[in-house]
């Protein structure tokens, strides 16, 4: 059914495809690796700062004011992070699942002309299978299409909801911290 040239254009396709998943999966690898540096370099200058601040303080007022004033920064990063971790996991499975789509379509198309191919050399009257074959495979993919799209929506609506509950949540013990320090400051 195949001949060499086909087979050829085939092992070549599959070189490609399997050379662009390795590229989306580096790419992720190093989008998560420079999060993990700029994290780390704004960690140890984070810890810095505070241990400075706590070496200059001379008395316990000052060394609880301190402590006070390192949670909503704390907060904020936390959020920060959370938000650069979501949006690279967010772009990798973008990538991944338009790649994965890609290769389903092209699978559907091949395996069209594959049945075109086996229309023209079949014995009469197998045209009505080969019809209800091309019908199953048009009708599976638009049910895959529209399911796709469907989970693509609910998926991105339940992470932003988790991302603006967090969010709140953050804004809540911001607001915690901060009367916190109007008592401490009024005592």
């Amino acid at each position: 059914m195949f001949n060499n040239q086909e087979l050829s254009a085939l092992s070549q396709s599959q070189l490609d495809k399997a050379a662009r998943l390795s590229s989306i999966v580096l790419s992720s690898a190093e989008r998560f690796t420079n999060l993990h540096l700029d994290l780390s370099r704004q960690l140890l200058s984070a810890q810095t700062e505070t241990i400075k601040a706590f070496a200059a303080a001379k008395d316990p007022k000052a060394f609880g004011e301190v402590q006070n004033n390192m949670a909503q920064p704390s907060i904020d990063q936390a959020l920060s992070v959370a938000r650069h971790v979501y949006d690279a996991a967010l772009s990798t499975q973008n990538e991944i699942v338009a790649f994965m789509e890609e290769q389903i379509s092209e699978g559907n198309k091949t395996l069209l002309n594959n049945l075109d191919r086996l229309s023209k050399n079949a014995p009469a009257g197998s045209d009505v299978a080969v019809t209800a074959l091309k019908t199953l495979v048009n009708t599976s993919t638009a049910a895959f299409e529209s399911a796709s799209k469907t989970a693509k929506k609910v998926s991105t609506e339940f992470a932003e909801a988790s991302v603006e509950a967090a969010n709140n949540s953050a804004k809540a013990a911001s607001a915690a911290v901060a009367r916190t320090k109007k008592a401490a400051s009024a005592a």
